[in-house]
């Protein structure tokens, strides 16, 4: 055998291991996608972001988690916090979007 056929069989080889590869891994991130609710992304951004731990919490995301989860029920735990810049609102858009919010694509 020619040493051009079998580098032309080896790079088609290749070649269609990574396409079958590429495609397992496009259907798998379809059908394995973990839906966020998006309400923890607003309630962290409402929070005053310092990650400090004071709270209980590793950082403001989790603590947003909690509180839009219902683990945690006052959002007067973090420390830095202030009420009529962080507390209030906070409250206010939990209890106007009470049920989850997900996005409708996977995009």
């Amino acid at each position: 055998m020619p040493a051009y056929l079998a580098i032309i069989i080896a790079f088609a080889i290749l070649f269609a291991l990574g396409a079958i590869f590429g495609l397992a891994l496009y259907f798998a991130s379809i059908f394995l996608a973990v839906k966020e609710d998006k309400r923890i992304k607003a309630v962290a951004a409402m929070l005053p972001n310092a990650n400090c731990g004071a709270c209980g919490h590793p950082g403001c995301l989790q603590m947003a988690e909690a509180l839009v989860k219902g683990e945690e029920k006052d959002p007067s735990a973090c420390k830095p916090g202030k009420e009529a810049a962080n507390f209030a609102p906070i409250r206010e858009y939990l209890k106007s979007h009470p049920e989850p919010i997900y996005e409708e694509d996977n995009a």
